[in-house]
């Protein structure tokens, strides 16, 4: 399942356009850059000082209506302005508490509110009681405390914001579907070498002056370093720091997204970053500007506050959709790469799957597998399955021994893609992963629903036996099917709340391939497949993000195919960090596809006991009232923790070999690959972590016999690779959780 995190989930799924405002520089200590094309667009900073009173709303509307263009749909206004908007939006009582009453139905789904409240030793993020808070600002809007309705809905969306959970997400309209915040500049971070402490300085700066850019030594008065950390915790939703540290920066991987780093468009873009951002240097001088706010869908006659919120939050109005991945404009140059790109050996049609192969001394052995992110779609599992094994044969062909896992952030995605790669790297051993789900009202009824209808005969019957709300689907830990519909669902007591009991997903199953299209690698018509690399020639590459899917795949590789990570970036702290730091949550689902897919027990539940159930009702108004809802349905549980059930969102498990970032790497990714390489195979360190030991340094090269001298054009995996008759953009964020 893929993560909602702000890249991604969220933080990477809405790439703003933006007006760039040009930076106010402090003793004239500016960066040289070229004006030609930020003059030509409209300064906000100038223009929004001059509407001094009035309605605030009133003036975005004029701003909004003289700047909109066919070549600026999405116009920006001064940050402070559109706050100020939202600031003047009037508090709805009685309908922000039939919000309220109406989500926590919906809560009782989420599989890690006992952890999130009372998390074991070693997590990181404060403990955080969800249901509490929610019940914290019911009690709130009762007592009249919140001014107006922002208030109210920054402090719901704290549920989100503090459960650091990619997979929960919920984004209330008026905060979220209007305006998009960003920053006036961008941030790097790396190193004189990998193992070198990093220091921060400007995206814009590096881009012009290369490695004599300066310094950044503070931010809005706080050390640098600082800042960022605080706004990792109110801006990421991934529950590891170094993680979410790094998304704040511009990576070569942030920037395959039109991004440059969430410092400049806020993780959760929709927050307040503030008046303004200014940055002091190391070396003197200093440099202030304007933040500013994107304005994301029609803003005319706009006149106040309460015509905000009838136009955007209340329940009937005319829908009006959030701007949908909004391409960042070619003038902002946020790329430092220089020189060709590498070109690649094989790729899928929607470039979720890259092949590559390195050239140079040491390092004509190793290919480098570049997994995006595992997309969904009609055909994406057969595309991903043959651009995989046109991968490995390509590497057969050409004699390359050693893979490079290149998973730098991979939100997650197509769940059985995660363990079809697996499979394709150890066809021959069982992945031994296991889930479960809380064991309330609402999913017992559901449970047993299906479970009583797939015991009979009658229509639908065969389909539902490979529900996972039937007992008769899926196996135990032992790998044998269930016997009753206690041994699957228990209820079973972890910490103080009750889950089902441990589940293992039936990978050979008729049901699943007929789902998928084909056979999972190791399995039926696969079952003969061969270990194409021993672990130690293999290495997973990540910068933390590593996610969801993702997640269970770094899982399987490390745990089970003994292979190691190394991870990139993070704090300037020189300790170990998790090469998979998102969230490990092994399935997400949406509230609209959780209300369609238990409406029907609803209905029956209804009519059976003459009244609705708030505990069990679901209603649509959560789904009126935001711009994304969704929730952690299902967890990831290891054997190890089989005593404890902690999830494996809770674990902290550092990779084998942490770096940090040059600015080579920033220019140009073959040098994050020779780096990972070369800690890996050649012996050249780590900052942290267990590392590799001598047992895994390379003998030397042997020259090929056989095998092309030049490399052949890339072969594409298309569309018509995998029956789908079309290739769509990769897409990893998805609504349907139990559906193939």
């Amino acid at each position: 399942m893929i993560s909602l995190s702000l890249l991604f989930s969220l933080l990477l799924s809405l790439l703003l356009r933006a007006v760039l405002i040009e930076a106010q520089c402090v003793d004239d200590n500016c960066p040289p850059t070229s004006r030609s094309d930020r003059d030509k667009r409209t300064s906000a900073s100038v223009t929004d000082r001059k509407r001094s009173t009035g309605e605030p709303c009133a003036q975005v509307s004029e701003l909004w209506a003289a700047r909109v263009s066919e070549d600026d749909p999405y116009p920006s206004v001064e940050a402070e302005l559109a706050y100020a908007c939202l600031k003047s939006v009037p508090l709805h009582k009685p309908e922000a508490i039939a919000l309220v009453d109406a989500i926590r139905p919906y809560l009782e789904w989420q599989s890690t509110l006992a952890f999130l409240k009372n998390p074991p030793a070693g997590y990181e993020p404060a403990p955080f009681d969800l249901m509490g808070h929610l019940q914290s600002v019911r009690d709130k809007l009762v007592a009249n405390v919140y001014a107006g309705e922002i208030e109210f809905q920054e402090d719901l969306f704290q549920m989100t914001a503090k459960a650091r959970d990619g997979h929960f997400a919920f984004r209330p309209d008026a905060l979220t579907k209007v305006f998009q915040f960003g920053r006036p500049f961008a941030l790097v971070s790396y190193a004189k070498d990998p193992l070198s402490t990093p220091a921060i300085k400007v995206l814009d700066e590096v881009k012009a002056d290369g490695d004599n850019a300066k310094t950044v030594s503070r931010i809005n008065g706080v050390d640098a370093s600082v800042y960022v950390e605080r706004l990792v915790n109110q801006a990421s939703a991934a529950p590891d720091m170094d993680a979410a540290y790094n998304s704040m920066f511009y990576s070569t991987a942030v920037e395959e997204f039109g991004l440059a780093g969430e410092f400049q468009f806020l993780g959760w873009d929709f927050q307040y970053p503030g008046e303004k951002t200014t940055i002091e240097y190391a070396e003197g001088g200093a440099r202030s500007a304007p933040n500013f706010a994107a304005v994301t869908v029609p803003f005319a006659d706009i006149t106040d506050g309460e015509a905000f919120y009838q136009r955007f939050c209340a329940v009937g109005a005319a829908d009006v959709p959030r701007a949908p991945h909004v391409p960042l404009p070619a003038s902002m140059g946020t790329s430092l790469q220089s020189g060709d790109r590498p070109v690649p050996v094989v790729t899928s049609c929607d470039y979720a799957v890259r092949g590559y192969f390195l050239d140079g001394d040491g390092y004509e052995d190793v290919a480098v597998l570049r997994i995006f992110m595992f997309p969904m779609g009609k055909g994406s599992f057969q595309r991903f399955q043959n651009a995989m094994d046109d991968f490995l044969e390509a590497c057969k062909a050409d004699g390359k021994s050693k893979v490079i896992i290149d998973l730098r952030i991979n939100q997650g995605g197509h769940i059985y893609q995660g363990y079809e790669l697996f499979r394709q790297f150890f066809p021959h051993i069982e992945p031994d992963l296991f889930t479960r789900w809380r064991a309330h009202r609402g999913s017992m009824l559901l449970a047993k629903h299906d479970s009583a209808i797939s015991e009979g005969d009658g229509a639908g019957s065969g389909a539902a036996r490979y529900s996972p709300w039937s007992y008769l689907s899926d196996l135990n830990t032992t790998y044998q099917p269930f016997t009753s519909f206690k041994a699957k669902f228990g209820p079973r007591m972890w910490n103080g709340d009750s889950f089902t009991e441990l589940i293992k997903w039936n990978l050979d199953s008729p049901y699943l391939d007929a789902g998928l299209g084909a056979s999972l690698t190791g399995y039926g018509n696969r079952r003969n497949f061969k270990q194409p690399l021993e672990s130690r020639d293999i290495i997973l590459l990540t910068d933390g993000s590593c996610a969801s899917t993702c997640s269970v795949f770094a899982s399987l590789m490390e745990t089970q195919g003994n292979v190691k990570t190394v991870v990139i970036g993070g704090r300037p702290n020189g300790k170990p960090m998790q090469g998979a730091g998102g969230t490990k949550g092994h399935r997400t689902m949406s509230f609209d596809v959780l209300r369609n897919t238990v409406q029907v027990v609803m209905q029956k539940e209804a009519q059976t006991s003459g009244q609705k159930d708030p505990e069990w009702q679901l209603t649509d108004l959560p789904l009126i009232r935001s711009t994304d809802a969704a929730l952690n349905m299902v967890d990831q549980i290891r054997r190890a923790d089989f005593e404890t059930g902690i999830p494996a969102q809770f674990i902290n498990e550092p990779a084998a070999c942490r770096l940090y970032w040059t600015l080579g790497m920033l220019k140009d990714v073959t040098e994050i690959w020779k780096a990972a390489a070369g800690s890996a195979w050649n012996g050249a360190g780590c900052v942290a972590g267990a590392g590799f030991g001598g047992a895994r340094l390379r003998v030397p090269l042997q020259r090929r016999s056989a095998g092309p001298a030049e490399r052949s054009n890339t072969k594409v995996i298309s569309a018509d690779d995998s029956g789908s008759g079309s290739c769509p953009r990769a897409d990893w964020r998805m609504k349907e959780a139990f559906e193939l």
